[in-house]
């Protein structure tokens, strides 16, 4: 590695004659500058620094922050933290700020000193790549969906002027087709949609305390159609608990559980049962448990996987999507998704999520189901 432009910032002269002589005996700089403290490394006139090795205690200022601050200012270099002495937490502190490396001053020298710097600008170069191949996926698949959406209502409209056109005609094999093609039109809506929502996993969310009643009530209000026409009954379960989520994408995961357990409820009705309930270490535990066609236990892990169908599910409507997605909105949120099988029958879906730190005080308990004039309706 070679031609590489470093900036050093640290109040110790010495260490910064140190680190210099280091850097100028590996042969692997082009220009090597130096800086007393933070403050004074932002008045440098570079575009940008392949690497900073940047001291964690100055005078007046703390090593996390300045490395927050030079972050803003070179978002393409790789940061080394460095310190007099040693620890685990400051460690693990700057690493987690984003810095690619970290080391105490007793312990830098010639070979250890290139090793770091290669493996560092190396990792920082490679993330680089990762999140331009991510947004240029991320585009393309934006303007996929976008594309396919035209043609797709165009197609639609096309079907709908026909029948009016043609519903005088006493013809079943016609009839048959164009429902056929009204289908296939749905099915090819219903996928481009779908896709859309997996796409929008990606897009940075922005997280916030919510109540998991909230979140609950919120995807069912979007389900409330799927529940009148199912008869569904959802028994509710909700403490009074906070989560720490991006609350969008908490409302489309639980929709999409909700939904693929009226979905597969089979010949019965619906009777779908939501607990949350706050764990030892805070995270929050969700239940959505159904008594449906159930999940083999060999398929209970490949259904999280993109378009993956079960064998009964091939002539349900579905794209293998929506388990994908919820999968993808766990994992943005650092928790975790599974499925079990329901003891009574059926299919439990769970899932944790990082809480808040506020105790429950307090359970209200609903149900949600159907009115005898098909409304849906809370007691």
């Amino acid at each position: 590695m070679r031609d590489l432009d470093v900036m050093i910032v640290d109040d110790d002269a010495g260490d910064r004659k140190l680190i210099r002589r280091l850097l100028e005996r590996s042969g692997m700089c082009r220009t090597i500058c130096e800086a007393e403290l933070v403050h004074s490394a932002l008045a440098h006139v570079a575009e940008n620094f392949d690497a900073v090795f940047l001291d964690y205690v100055m005078p007046g200022e703390n090593g996390i922050d300045g490395l927050e601050t030079l972050r803003r200012k070179w978002p393409g270099a790789a940061f080394i933290l460095m310190t007099g002495q040693g620890d685990e937490q400051i460690a693990k502190s700057s690493i987690l700020a984003g810095a690619a490396d970290y080391t105490p001053k007793s312990r830098i020298n010639q070979t250890g000193l290139e090793r770091m710097l290669v493996r560092a600008v190396e990792v920082v170069r490679l993330a680089q790549r990762v999140e331009e191949q991510r947004q240029e996926l991320l585009t393309f698949s934006n303007v996929l969906v976008h594309d396919f959406r035209a043609p797709i209502r165009s197609i639609r409209f096309i079907c709908e002027q026909l029948d009016e056109e043609l519903g005088g005609m006493e013809s079943a094999e016609l009839h048959k087709l164009m429902d056929l093609l009204q289908k296939t039109a749905a099915q090819m809506s219903d996928l481009v949609e779908a896709l859309a929502g997996h796409i929008r996993t990606d897009v940075n969310p922005v997280f916030e305390f919510i109540s998991a009643t909230d979140l609950v009530e919120n995807a069912l209000s979007f389900l409330e159609h799927d529940i009148r026409e199912s008869g569904a009954s959802i028994d509710l379960d909700m403490p009074d608990i906070d989560v720490f989520c991006s609350p969008a994408m908490m409302v489309q995961l639980l929709q999409n559980l909700v939904q693929n357990a009226i979905k597969y409820s089979g010949d019965q009705r619906p009777d779908i049962r939501i607990v949350a309930r706050r764990l030892d270490n805070g995270d929050v535990l969700f239940e959505v448990a159904d008594h449906g066609v159930g999940v083999a236990e060999e398929y209970r892990q490949r259904i999280f996987e993109p378009f993956q169908r079960l064998a009964q599910a091939a002539s349900m409507p579905g794209t293998g999507l929506g388990l994908a997605t919820c999968q993808k909105i766990v994992k943005r949120h650092g928790g975790r998704i599974w499925c079990d099988a329901n003891p009574y029958g059926g299919t439990l879906m769970r899932f944790r999520m990082p809480g808040a730190s506020k105790p429950s005080d307090g359970v209200a308990s609903k149900i949600w189901t159907t009115q005898d004039d098909g409304a849906a309706a809370i007691r």
